[in-house]
């Protein structure tokens, strides 16, 4: 071969060659473009995920701030109420509150602009997060619902946690409802150690000492179950509902002055109104007071009468006079109500208790007039009161 074929042939060797460079350096470079692409697709497609992951704690953080409004107020309500978050998100609520009626509503959807319905008991709540340069919203609606827990009550006369004892003379004692009914029944869950004048019913103790019945059924009885660990949510809760007015509560601050009358207005639920002293009560003298209507009265305190005092409830309506403290029943007594105490209860004075005892503590018979005692109310049988518990959520839905 000549020597300039060979040099024509080098020369096409290196041409090919360099084209075939460029077109790896080409590939390259299409690759790294690619590869590029999709670490930004990839960056852009996190940070969407972040996004959302923090709109939608936004949003859960006001469905969660409203569930905790309604704890404290099962009767709140609210409209776009609105918080910023620490990382500059916002969440924006509304409760449609439906938990005081058995019947049901109806509520706007955020989301599909339809009308929805809120079933009785119940409340629509919902909440939109969103971040700070208008990223993308999420919205998250529940219903929820408050159940509540059953405060049973023994259907008797006196129930005492601890002990039953004192004394009382020959002319007083613990009456049936009627001559001959005998339905007064007085437990302690410790011993009964008592001396009244009579007993129109049968006593036990779960103990080993009941001077009101010798015989050995009288002794050792099983323990009642009293609602005396649950006096603290139930205070709390009924003076939430006092606090957060309306026409069937009366909220009277600590040293505040209980009006003599109260009576609770037509149209009030099946319970009632509640009127709610938060302290002590002390009434003296011919100093009376009168409930009218079905009423809860709750002292958040001691609670002592002397002299001709006397709290009078109306007969038949099922009212309790709750304590959260000791109670010193004497003057004139207390009528018609169940007596709640969470401490002891002490009966004296020269009239007579009308309803029914549950005390946390003992049960102290003192003094001897020439009357008074206790009359047992058969209509506060079978005493239950619903204590409304957390709210739980029974459907829930994300957008």
């Amino acid at each position: 071969m000549s020597r300039h074929v060979r040099a024509n042939t080098r020369h096409r060797l290196r041409g090919f060659a360099l084209i075939l460079a460029l077109l790896i350096v080409a590939l390259f470079l299409i690759i790294g473009l690619a590869l590029l692409s999709v670490s930004q697709s990839s960056s852009l497609a996190t940070l969407n995920v972040e996004r959302k992951e923090d709109s939608f704690n936004a949003a859960e953080a006001g469905l969660n701030t409203a569930i905790e409004q309604l704890d404290m107020s099962a009767s709140f309500s609210a409209t776009n109420a609105t918080s910023t978050l620490s990382n500059g998100y916002t969440f924006t609520y509304s409760i449609v509150n439906n938990l005081a009626n058995g019947g049901s509503t109806s509520a706007k959807d955020p989301v599909t602009g339809g009308l929805l319905t809120v079933p009785g008991k119940r409340a629509f709540v919902y909440s939109t997060g969103q971040g700070p340069n208008g990223e993308r919203a999420t919205t998250v609606e529940a219903i929820v619902r408050q159940p509540s827990t059953p405060l049973k009550f023994p259907n008797d006369a006196i129930d005492a946690g601890l002990d039953i004892a004192g004394n009382w003379n020959h002319n007083i004692g613990i009456s049936g409802s009627a001559p001959g009914a005998d339905d007064a029944i007085v437990h302690a869950n410790h011993n009964i150690t008592v001396s009244v004048g009579f007993l129109q019913g049968t006593a036990t103790a779960s103990g080993m000492i009941d001077t009101l019945d010798l015989g050995p059924g009288g002794v050792g009885t099983p323990q009642l179950t009293l609602p005396t660990a649950q006096m603290p949510a139930f205070v709390a809760y009924e003076k939430s509902v006092a606090l957060a007015g309306g026409p069937y509560v009366l909220y009277i601050p600590s040293g505040g002055t209980v009006p003599s009358r109260y009576a609770c207005p037509s149209g009030a639920p099946s319970a009632g109104c509640t009127v709610f002293l938060d302290g002590p009560l002390s009434i003296s003298g011919n100093q009376t007071i009168n409930f009218t209507g079905t009423v809860t009265f709750v002292v958040n305190g001691n609670y002592t009468a002397t002299g001709q005092a006397q709290i009078s409830f109306q007969s038949r309506t099922k009212s309790l006079f709750a304590v959260n403290g000791n109670v010193d029943d004497g003057g004139l007594g207390t009528m018609y109500a169940l007596i709640w105490s969470k401490g002891d209860t002490i009966l004296h004075g020269n009239g007579y208790q009308r309803g029914a005892i549950v005390a946390g503590g003992n049960v102290y018979m003192k003094g001897g007039g020439s009357k008074g005692g206790f009359l047992y109310d058969p209509s506060l049988g079978n005493f239950s009161i619903s204590l409304p518990g957390h709210i739980v959520i029974s459907t829930y839905g994300e957008y």
